[in-house]
């Protein structure tokens, strides 16, 4: 099954770019560039648990580190979650612990002030000690892609131009501008890139934050969320046509799992890559909610495997089950796999149990 994935990976890496030459005139005929980039998401590392720490409490930051091996991105906060009067000490406190400490698989990320904070260049000034031992930055209330190249620069200056360029960007969609912006925000990488500058793909994901949103906007919170619909599809869709990961907004009910277990499995439906996180009882209910159920998992496994034996005959569209599957449906599949791939081995005991109740 590993070799299986790791095929369908490679195949969806190949670039589609070519030059052509026309028969008829020595014109050369270029092939357009690859616009939809919903595919490259699948090649990123999984960010399902996206789990914000306040950075001025030691406590928690060092019970973080006791979960890293179930939390795929700690993020060390130095915005809303520390009080105005404790930011420095929050600096040190995190300048000490990414230092000090082993965050072990997880991705250390810091959320920064925003930019019109007027606390954003200490953060910098705090990153560019330690830009070597953490993986990005999640930068709040991005408006417009000015926000991230100001960013961007600040670091430059302060890790210079090799190490910057390393850290990933997760940008945190929190107002109405922003959501009207968002198409220019995710062209942030193309801005950067222009005259042929070998920098990296910085910016990674886009972060839904429901509760500055609803404050922005006058919504009024329910908890069937049905407000959010609207902000939390144009995340989704804005993000994965520029093959960046979706992370959605914060279950504030922590105690109640029910309620958690609900509004993750609607971010699983919208298309969301992960989901913030605020407490440890939150991380395991969230991992579970992004796996593909098993019955899921068995149908993509079907799906990709006769596709394999169909092709080879010259088939397009073949039947599964009952169910017509053609290429849109083994795209499907390849995605669903892809993400299970992330995951320990299915336990073969527990797919021959639904082998048999489906007898």
């Amino acid at each position: 099954m590993n070799n299986l994935i790791k095929s369908i990976n490679k195949l969806k890496s190949v670039n589609s770019n070519r030059l052509f030459f026309s028969t008829t005139t020595t014109k050369i005929i270029k092939k357009p560039g690859i616009i939809n980039k919903s595919q490259n998401i699948y090649d990123k590392p999984l960010r399902r648990v996206f789990f914000n720490v306040p950075g001025s409490d030691k406590r928690k930051i060092d019970k973080s580190l006791a979960l890293s091996e179930t939390i795929d991105s700690i993020v060390l906060d130095l915005e809303d979650g520390v009080s105005i009067n404790r930011k420095q000490e929050a600096r040190d406190t995190i300048q000490k612990a990414v230092v000090d400490d082993s965050f072990g698989k997880a991705e250390v990320l810091i959320r920064v002030n925003s930019v019109d904070s007027g606390l954003l260049e200490d953060d910098i000034n705090m990153i560019g000690k330690i830009s070597s031992y953490i993986d990005g930055l999640v930068i709040p209330k991005v408006e417009h892609p000015d926000h991230l190249i100001y960013v961007t620069e600040l670091l430059r200056e302060k890790c210079g131009e090799s190490n910057a360029n390393n850290l990933k960007f997760m940008a945190c969609v929190e107002s109405a501008i922003s959501l009207i912006n968002l198409k220019e925000i995710c062209k942030y990488n193309e801005k950067m890139n222009v005259g042929g500058a070998e920098n990296k793909s910085q910016l990674n994901a886009l972060i839904f934050a429901s509760e500055d949103y609803c404050a922005d906007t006058g919504i009024t919170r329910t908890p069937k969320a049905t407000e959010l619909l609207y902000a939390r599809s144009a995340v989704v869709n804005h993000a994965i046509a520029n093959g960046l990961q979706a992370i959605d907004m914060v279950c504030i009910n922590y105690k109640d799992p029910e309620a958690l277990k609900k509004e993750t499995h609607e971010g699983v439906q919208l298309g969301f890559h992960g989901k913030q996180a605020i407490h440890p009882n939150q991380i395991d209910i969230i991992n579970e909610s992004f796996r593909p159920s098993l019955e899921k998992f068995k149908f993509a496994t079907k799906i990709v495997e006769q596709n394999e034996i169909h092709q080879s005959k010259g088939k397009g569209a073949f039947e599964i089950d009952g169910k017509m599957i053609d290429m849109p449906m083994v795209k499907w599949a390849r995605n669903i796999l892809s993400i299970e791939n992330f995951y320990p081995p299915r336990d073969s005991e527990e797919i021959e149990q639904l082998d048999e109740t489906k007898k």
